[in-house]
């Protein structure tokens, strides 16, 4: 009988694969490898990450982590190498529905609705995030809220006549790696 707690650390049975993730601040020459509870306080997503996990959905968190985090990030495992920085393209979702982006993207939950102004003052405030513009049915575009251009793109949604069935739906990361969520939907 083992008298002493199970290492969190420790690899998994004999024959699961294991994944490292590196995260790397801005200068990038400083990375480290995280594991375990320093890993889940930095984005609560990539501690359920595995090597089974989908690769749509690795590529899609890891991305959407590196924004939200401001890092590069390295995910390796036996027969994989994925890599993210904070200004990498976000097109990854484009074409999914918003329930297919959230399942891809591991958002918990439903997130909170509200009215496009107060969307606007929201995110004003945000200096990460991630905003996921959806028209028709259909995520069209993937924003960067740390990327001036992207709030450009922002701005002219908000302000602008709103196109058909379109829904904002934003999320950031909130201290201690949980995310939050919002939903809005312009009045024509």
């Amino acid at each position: 009988m083992n008298q002493f707690p199970p290492d969190p650390d420790a690899p998994g049975p004999p024959g699961t694969p294991s994944l490292h993730l590196t995260v790397a601040f801005y200068p990038p020459q400083y990375a480290a490898e995280v594991r375990g509870a320093p890993l889940a306080r930095l984005d609560a997503r990539l501690l359920h990450l595995h090597a089974r996990t989908p690769l749509t959905t690795l590529r899609a968190v890891l991305h959407d982590s590196a924004r939200l985090l401001g890092a590069h990030l390295t995910l390796r495992g036996a027969a994989l190498d994925l890599r993210a920085d904070p200004w990498s393209g976000g097109g990854t979702l484009r074409g999914e529905t918003l329930a297919a982006a959230r399942h891809h993207l591991m958002l918990p939950g439903t997130p909170r609705p509200l009215a496009p102004a107060d969307l606007r003052a929201l995110t004003a405030r945000w200096t990460h995030g991630t905003l996921l513009l959806v028209q028709g049915g259909q995520v069209t575009e993937q924003l960067n809220l740390a990327d001036e251009l992207d709030r450009l793109t922002l701005h002219g949604v908000l302000h602008g006549p709103p196109g058909p069935d379109t829904r904002l739906h934003a999320h950031r990361l909130r201290p201690g790696g949980q995310l939050e969520q919002w939903l809005a939907t312009p009045r024509r």
